[in-house]
């Protein structure tokens, strides 16, 4: 096997498809697009991208425009159920935008040609036109469109063996005009590579999305059982790409889903999705018999439990007769499943294959077990392949692409063919959790054709992962696709309209892993942003050289997960946090990388087939854009080109934060040629991506010169680091902050530091004489106000004109002000009684009840504590409760405000609502990880003093956190 970045250039092609001859590959000759005028750009009305890829544009260019009226003109459709009256009716809706002249279905043949859908079962017609041979052989889910010519009459033909293969190929037809390819020859027969292509949605009741990154959830489980269009436009969307399963609630669920009221929305929904060939699945909660049934446990083995599972999968099948079945995450980050009770996996599954074999639903078990980081790499290969064999037939386990989590490279996961007995199916992570969000143009076809051609060689040669999940490999029963979605209630769907050509492409190789990428990217262009050649160009170029870009300015050489730790917010795995993530880079002093081989690692290559394990275990044969991921080795390691490790870091972040500049520059250049709305829709992306790409750019390269002190060979700056990051400010006094400049120039520098900070404050400017290569911490003094506040500060080194590395996230401290003890009627620090308190402060623990001639106390309910050990010694740990707790605080005469901070160091914060003597005084809103904020409430003491209750709580089922509470005296009333 060879080595180095020229086989992920190999790699690379392999994936996109040759530029000559790919669409031949993928495309019959006979449906080539055909060149065309398009509209300029006065006359393209203007869209908010709702319609996604389903765009039924007149047809412009008067030739093909003739051509296809004369074609599909007349729909001819002899009845069929309500699958075929979907297909009839998008076909109504397609055509008659794309040809612009109203087309009705009639019941019989012209005496022109005419566009004929059916099945031999519900048409006279195509019996006529289409052999039953041919029909037969297409499966439940497979459709011809092809030309057929009777009696010197030409017919345009969409049939199929059952009314779903009509609705699939009533969509192919429409994509085929809508790419502008010519349908005289046409002769396309299709039938989905596999049987579950399932869209898996991570939506919350609440209405937030885990990895949502596209507004909130637009399944809105308030309404519901009452219905809105966006639910048939999805459905729409969904079976536009062959999507035919859709799990709706998030992996990490609660109970609830499987019981009313939940049930009979749940089955007003799948009334929709049915229409589109789309079964409704669900995620179940394990523990669904304790939380839901009242029992004691939820052992697979308990007679009680597998009684109520056989109870619950009867009553759902009474309210929605074709459920698809269950999604589970279990004993995994938390979950409740089968090794509570000291069994397995595969016994967890047959307990709910079992209740729902006889309705013919499925489980579909997630081998996404991560219980720590030292062996998250190992636990799924390690807990499943024992169990080969033992699950149920109507059991699934599905497979992450690689076997961490959604990183923007790693390897195919090694349990792909590493199953032989027991069905399996692959997950995809379409939202781009660790790939720039909505943010980031990041095209992820590329990514996932890489994981689809990857040859495990655990059946011989030959045995691709793409074989494996499509049970081409091993005789499995149920196999397939489940992609994680990047669907919200944001009008265009996605959040970025470009991120949509993800969700095109996932269900396009969901049906069809075969295809190129360099096809699908060209084909969701045209279909979304029409066929003007340097439109489709220009896009495509910009979605298939996206990943790389973004790998360059993000994770070198395999590295991955360098974002901030894990959460559950929005902004979680977002921004570049290599000091917090260590335990996956293994970054030091002398060398970078995580050792995995078996040699003098975990052992991680051992699970590959033996040439594989070879390759990846030998330093000279493995792959260099896995280097990192499987090896640790010294930054002055030189790769296949002769450049060392790390000034392979410095130039592919430079060069791919520039690559973005060059990629909105090329966006520019279709300024009058896309739409105005969308246009700049995604040059506002653009430049939000420039700017985020520069500080992945400048965070990590300051970070790896920091550690190894090589300088660049091509480059020359100063940077500066605020440690700590997060830091606690006195306010109206003067603090030092301490800031490290470094020198990554070839000569010492004299140096003078400035701090940027908010209006009303005060800083002064420090020097220092800072040697090549070398570090100096000077002491930035700082007086903020002394009104609670909470405020970013930037350190910002000057040597002449030295470049500086200004966008780095180590030169910001993220402060929070609170006034000295002194200063306050009450200086409350929040928190267990075992944790670090600030100085002067008084903590505020689940201990301190109120007591008489106390000045503060709980007064009833008492709050539960946490301490993360994370940010400083204020924000690290908080008080907190589901339920209402009343504060009771002594105050003084006259008139003062309560500041109280809330938030959360690492994952999303809920409302916290402040109450006094009944009434409402401050909410705050919900925060993601990392985020605080005060609330300020005006209290009164009066003419001598009194006690006042503050009532602390939350929203239903929500949880209200307190980090600090101080009282500051106005003035006398």
């Amino acid at each position: 096997m060879s080595s180095g970045i020229r086989r992920r250039s190999l790699l690379s092609a392999a994936a996109l498809g040759s530029t000559a001859t790919s669409l031949a590959l993928s495309v019959p000759a006979s449906a080539q697009p055909v060149p065309g005028s398009e509209p300029a750009a006065a006359t393209l009305p203007t869209e908010d991208g709702y319609d996604l890829w389903l765009r039924y544009r007149r047809v412009e260019e008067p030739g093909q425009l003739g051509r296809y009226r004369a074609a599909l003109g007349a729909l001819v459709w002899q009845g069929g159920g309500p699958l075929q009256q979907s297909a009839v009716e998008e076909l109504v809706r397609g055509l008659t935008g794309l040809l612009g002249t109203r087309v009705a279905p009639r019941t019989s043949a012209p005496s022109h040609p005419a566009l004929v859908v059916g099945t031999a079962k519900s048409s006279v017609l195509i019996r006529e036109l289409v052999p039953a041979a041919d029909l037969a052989e297409l499966g439940d889910e497979g459709y011809v469109v092809r030309r057929v010519t009777r009696r010197g009459e030409h017919f345009t033909v969409v049939a199929a063996h059952t009314d779903r293969g009509v609705l699939y190929g009533a969509f192919h037809l429409l994509r085929l005009v809508q790419t502008r390819r010519p349908l005289e020859h046409v002769d396309l027969t299709e039938r989905p590579a596999t049987p579950l292509r399932m869209a898996n949605h991570w939506d919350n009741d609440d209405g937030s999305i885990e990895r949502g990154y596209a507004g909130r959830s637009f399944f809105d489980w308030k309404k519901l059982p009452q219905l809105d269009t966006r639910y048939t436009d999805y459905a729409r969307v969904l079976a536009s790409l062959g999507i035919n399963g859709a799990v709706i609630n998030n992996v990490n669920t609660p109970a609830d889903y499987l019981a009313e009221p939940f049930l009979t929305k749940l089955a007003a929904l799948a009334g929709v999705l049915r229409r589109y060939g789309v079964a409704l699945y669900v995620t179940a909660n394990f523990a669904a018999p304790i939380d839901l049934g009242g029992l004691d446990t939820a052992d697979p083995f308990d007679p009680g439990v597998r009684g109520w599972w056989a109870k619950k999968a009867e009553e759902i099948y009474g309210k929605i007769e074709d459920f698809g079945g269950f999604l589970v995450k279990a004993n995994s980050e938390g979950r409740p499943g089968p090794l509570d009770y000291g069994r397995t996996h595969a016994d967890g599954a047959n307990l709910l294959a079992g209740a729902l074999r006889p309705y013919g639903g499925i489980v579909m078990w997630r081998a996404f077990v991560h219980d720590s980081d030292e062996k998250w790499d190992r636990q799924a290969y390690l807990d499943f392949t024992p169990l080969d064999g033992k699950f149920a037939a109507n059991a699934v386990v599905q497979i992450k692409n690689g076997p961490i989590d959604f990183q923007v490279r790693e390897p195919a996961h090694p349990l792909f063919g590493s199953l032989p007995r027991t069905n399996s199916m692959i997950e995809l992570q379409v939202t781009q959790e660790y790939t720039g969000h909505a943010t980031h143009l990041c095209y992820l076809v590329p990514q996932w054709k890489e994981v689809l051609d990857f040859d495990t060689l655990k059946a011989g040669e030959g045995s691709t992962v793409a074989r494996v999940v499509t049970g081409r490999v091993h005789s499995y029963t149920h196999f397939g696709f489940a992609g994680v979605m990047n669907f919200g209630d944001a009008r265009n769907w996605t959040g970025s309209h470009l991120a949509a050509a993800n969700t095109h492409g996932y269900g396009r190789l969901a049906w069809n892993p075969d295809l190129a990428a360099q096809d699908l990217a060209a084909e969701w262009t045209r279909m979304t942003f029409g066929n003007d050649p340097h439109v489709v160009k220009t896009v495509s170029t910009l979605l298939l050289d996206s990943w790389h870009t973004y790998e360059d300015y993000t994770s070198p050489l395999g590295t991955g997960y360098l974002t901030h730790p894990p959460d559950a917010s929005v902004a979680g795995h977002f921004d570049p946090s290599p000091t917090t993530t260590t335990q996956f880079h293994k970054s030091d002093r002398a060398g970078i990388g995580y050792d995995r081989t078996a040699a003098t690692g975990d052992g991680y290559t051992e699970l590959y087939a033996p040439a594989t394990r070879d390759a990846y275990e030998s330093l000279e044969n493995c792959p260099e854009e896995l280097l990192l991921f499987l090896h640790h080795v010294p930054y002055t390691h030189r790769l296949d080109s002769g450049t060392t490790v790390i000034q392979h870091i410095y130039d592919t972040h430079f060069s791919g934060a520039a690559r973005v500049a060059d990629m909105r520059t090329e966006w520019e250049a279709l300024r009058r040629r896309v739409d105005h709305r969308r246009f700049t829709d995604v040059h506002r992306r653009f430049g939000e991506q420039i700017t985020e790409a520069a500080k992945w750019r400048d965070t990590l390269v300051a970070y790896w010169f920091d550690l190894s002190r090589i300088r660049d060979e091509r480059r020359a700056w100063l940077q500066a680091i605020v440690a700590p990051a997060d830091t606690v400010l006195l306010g109206g006094e003067r603090n030092e902050l301490p800031v490290q400049v470094l020198n990554a120039t070839g000569s010492g520098l004299r140096t003078v530091t400035t701090l940027d900070v908010p209006e009303g404050w005060r800083s002064e400017e420090a020097a220092a004489y800072v040697a090549s290569r070398e570090g100096q911490t000077v002491k930035m003094p700082v007086v903020p106000p002394p009104t609670p506040a909470l405020a970013t500060v930037h350190a910002r080194p000057r040597s002449g004109a030295v470049p500086v590395l200004d966008a780095s996230l180590r030169s910001l401290a993220k402060a929070v002000v609170v006034p000295p003890a002194a200063r306050c009627v009450h200086a409350l620090d929040a928190g267990p009684d075992s944790a670090p308190v600030l100085k002067d402060y008084t903590r505020l623990s689940p201990s301190s009840g109120w007591q008489e001639g106390a000045g503060f106390g709980w007064v009833g309910n008492t709050p539960d504590a946490t301490d993360t050990g994370l940010f400083d010694v204020v924000r690290r740990d908080y008080v907190r409760d589901s339920a209402p707790t009343v504060l009771r605080l002594k105050l003084p005469a006259g008139r003062s405000t309560a500041h109280l901070l809330t938030g959360d160091p690492s994952t999303l914060n809920r409302s916290l609502i402040v109450r006094v003597d009944g009434i409402e005084k401050a909410r705050s809103e919900q925060l993601d990880g990392r985020e605080f904020t005060w609330l300020r409430i005006p209290l009164d003491g009066g003419s001598s003093g009194c006690e006042v209750d503050l009532e602390l709580s939350a929203k239903e089922d929500e949880t209200w956190h307190l980090s600090a509470c101080v009282v500051v005296a106005d003035g006398p009333s």
